[in-house]
């Protein structure tokens, strides 16, 4: 029996379901109390994101003169919220459906899923981390009427402020490893050869992962939510750079209760830059035999327009929405996984 059945006959699984949709009402409530505007941006693009550890959806259709189009679902709308941010907003959020390939069926990953993405101009990620966690403790009042939350048996205290940790801080701690000396390919293989498989084709980025899933991510507190921030720059393609010099950029990364929730930055807003760290992504996606996408010319060209400072996050609402209500797989969750639908 699918998911959309067993509602009919389950009076808890009814329930659950209009506490989900409650959630999203509660988050447009929190953004707009604070001045934000919800915004519709589109999820047929384009250009989709350059992130090479993407697969973005492609899409072929023809207007009424039969003539051919190719574009992307979205994996993210921020290319668009960016732009509205040039066109004068001062606060946007979005509750947009996205998708993705190559994704597992089940567990915290479906092909299809919601993301909840605000921006606010005039700002940075710190204020972005005080955001988050004020929106998170604020549902859980709201849903659970607690500070603390109770997922898979691990009670968490959701207080803010909520503990932090450089990215540096962490691999030093959890890994015995000094990210200041493995700025090279060739230094990196060496400290890790005894510590962690890795085929020699792997790049930085490889190496950087596999050292935080299997080093890092499972010693993670799980008492209290904890923000993990600064990552090295090949890590944070569309960040700020902490500095001129720096190896490191203003990105930042939230778990909870293990699961990871959402990915933020102090925004990147120098156009060149960002145009020559979209270059070195179409040749690593090259590299990975991915498939092309162009460059959008069209934010290059919103960067131009002198965007001021300003931080952003993706978050994704279902896994907010499992941590809430303790549920484990996202199919348990979804009235309609991919799982069911394409089974």
């Amino acid at each position: 029996m699918k998911n959309w059945e067993k509602i009919s006959i389950n009076k808890k699984l009814k329930i659950r379901e209009i506490k989900r949709n409650k959630i999203n009402d509660l988050v447009r409530y929190f953004f707009k109390k604070r001045g934000f505007l919800e915004v519709q941006t589109p999820t047929l693009v384009k250009c989709a994101g350059q992130e090479p550890y993407l697969t973005p959806i492609r899409v072929n259709f023809n207007d009424e003169k039969n003539k051919n189009y190719q574009g992307f679902l979205i994996t993210s709308p921020e290319y668009s919220l960016k732009k509205l941010l040039a066109a004068g907003f001062e606060k946007i959020f979005e509750i947009a459906k996205v998708f993705r390939s190559n994704e597992t069926f089940g567990g915290t990953h479906n092909p299809e899923f919601t993301m909840l993405e605000w921006y606010r101009k005039n700002s940075n990620y710190h204020q972005i981390m005080k955001d988050v966690e004020e929106l998170v403790f604020f549902l859980n009042k709201k849903i659970n009427h607690s500070n603390y939350l109770t997922y898979q048996k691990q009670k968490i205290d959701l207080t803010p402020p909520w503990p932090k940790i450089s990215v540096k801080k962490a691999f030093l701690k959890y890994a015995n490893l000094n990210l200041n000396k493995l700025r090279r390919l060739e230094d990196f293989k060496k400290n890790i050869k005894n510590k962690i498989y890795f085929s020699e084709s792997n790049d930085w980025n490889d190496l950087f992962y596999l050292v935080f899933l299997n080093e890092i991510e499972p010693h993670l507190p799980r008492e209290r939510p904890i923000i993990i921030y600064d990552y090295p720059l090949p890590q944070a393609s569309l960040a700020k750079r902490k500095n001129e010099k720096s190896f490191y950029a203003e990105r930042f990364e939230v778990y909870i209760g293990g699961l990871e929730l959402a990915n933020a930055f102090s925004e990147l807003t120098d156009a060149n830059e960002q145009y020559q760290r979209f270059k070195k992504e179409q040749i690593l996606r090259k590299k990975m035999k991915k498939i092309f996408i162009p460059i959008d010319n069209d934010l290059i060209r919103a960067l131009k327009l002198k965007l001021p400072p300003c931080g952003g996050i993706a978050l994704g609402i279902e896994r907010l929405q499992m941590l809430l209500l303790n549920i484990k797989d996202i199919n348990d969750l979804l009235p309609f996984p991919a799982a069911q639908i394409f089974d």
